[in-house]
């Protein structure tokens, strides 16, 4: 997983259903990459956490994740996701770590 270090000239925040990415961007080339990114994911019907995930790490592109809580869902269907958003990071840290 690529570590957030050093000083970065700007942010892209990606919010999935209980998770948000927070991507780093050093410059133009970064930016270019995520904001194709950005318009491709647009256009397809289902992308798991996973894909952010591994596009990261394929690109270079620093990040940071976060779960999202939901005040609108129940605290079990949270914990749930919360279960899911922990397993889905530890696997994706795993593979690139």
């Amino acid at each position: 997983m690529n570590q957030v270090r050093g000083k970065y000239s700007g942010q892209v925040m990606i919010e999935c259903p209980n998770t948000i990415f927070h991507l780093y961007v050093n410059d133009e080339i970064e930016l270019t990459k995520i904001e194709i990114f950005m318009s491709n994911i647009r256009t397809v019907k289902q992308l798991g956490l996973t894909d952010i995930y591994n596009w990261c790490n394929r690109q270079g592109i620093a990040y940071r994740t976060r779960f999202n809580y939901h005040r609108g869902i129940s605290v079990w269907e949270n914990l749930l996701s919360y279960l899911r958003y922990t397993r889905q990071k530890m696997r994706c840290q795993m593979n690139f770590g």
